[in-house]
C-alpha cells in the first residue's frame, strides 16, 4: 500500500515529535509483556511501528502502544512512548473500568484532514486478525477539538485508542477504516522478529546487562 498524500508526513511528524527527549522523570510502565526485552537497545524508529490509512480527505496514522513492539525502538522512542502512557494512565485505566476492560490494548491515533469539514469517527478504527474483528471500546483525547469529530483542511486531532485485548503486534493484522485498508504489518514481523534476536543474542554475550 502507497503512504498517500505528502500531507500524510505531517500526521506523522506530529507523533515523531513525541520522541524527543524530555527533561521530566520518566514513569516505566509495569508489564510483563516485554519479551524479557530490556530498555534501550532498541535501533528501530517509530516510523517501523507506524501504519497509515488514507480514506478521501482524511489520512489516519496508527501505533500500537505495546511493549513487545516499543522495546525494539530506539530508546527516545520508547521512552516518549511510555511518557505518554504514564501521562495518561489514570484516564486510561478509567475508560478501561468503564468498558469492563483490565489489560486494555493500546493504540496512539491521528486524523488528519486535507479538506474543510471533514468527518471522522474513532469507533470505525477496526483490527482484523484471525477472521475477527476489533473495534476500540473507548478512547482518551489527547487534542482538545478531539471529540467534535469534524476537521478543518490541515487539522490533526490525536487520542489514545482502547480495545478489549492486547493489539496483536507478533502476528498478522489488517487495520482498516470504512474501505481503506492496509495488511502492511505482516511485512514488518521479518524485520521485528531480526531485531527481537539482536537484542537478545546481544544480552546472551553481555550477562552483565540488566533488565528494566
Amino acid at each position: 500500500m502507497s503512504t498517500g498524500p505528502r500531507n500524510l508526513m505531517l500526521a506523522f511528524a506530529s507523533i515523531a515529535a513525541l520522541a524527543a527527549p524530555a527533561g521530566a522523570q520518566v514513569v516505566v510502565i509495569d508489564t510483563s509483556r516485554t519479551d524479557n526485552l530490556p530498555i534501550g537497545q532498541g535501533q528501530l524508529s517509530l516510523s517501523n511501528a507506524t501504519v497509515q490509512l488514507v480514506n478521501g480527505n482524511l489520512e489516519i496514522v496508527f501505533v500500537p502502544l505495546d511493549e513487545r513492539v516499543l522495546r525494539l525502538l530506539t530508546k527516545d522512542s520508547y521512552l516518549a512512548m511510555e511518557r505518554l502512557l504514564a501521562e495518561d494512565r489514570t484516564q486510561i485505566d478509567s475508560v478501561a473500568s468503564i468498558s469492563g476492560v483490565t489489560q486494555p490494548g493500546v493504540a496512539l491515533v491521528s486524523f488528519h484532514s486535507t479538506a474543510p469539514n471533514t468527518r471522522f469517527d474513532p469507533a470505525l478504527v477496526t483490527l482484523t486478525f484471525h477472521g475477527q474483528q476489533f473495534r476500540p471500546v473507548g478512547w482518551v483525547p489527547l487534542s482538545p477539538d478531539f471529540s467534535n469529530q469534524q476537521l478543518d483542511v490541515r487539522q490533526q486531532v490525536q487520542a489514545l485508542l482502547l480495545f478489549r485485548r492486547d493489539i496483536p503486534v507478533k502476528e498478522d493484522f489488517t487495520l482498516s477504516y470504512l474501505a481503506a485498508t492496509n495488511d502492511d504489518w505482516t511485512n514488518r514481523l521479518t524485520r521485528f522478529d531480526s531485531e527481537r534476536s539482536r537484542i537478545l543474542g546481544r544480552m546472551r554475550q553481555r550477562p552483565d546487562t540488566g533488565h528494566r
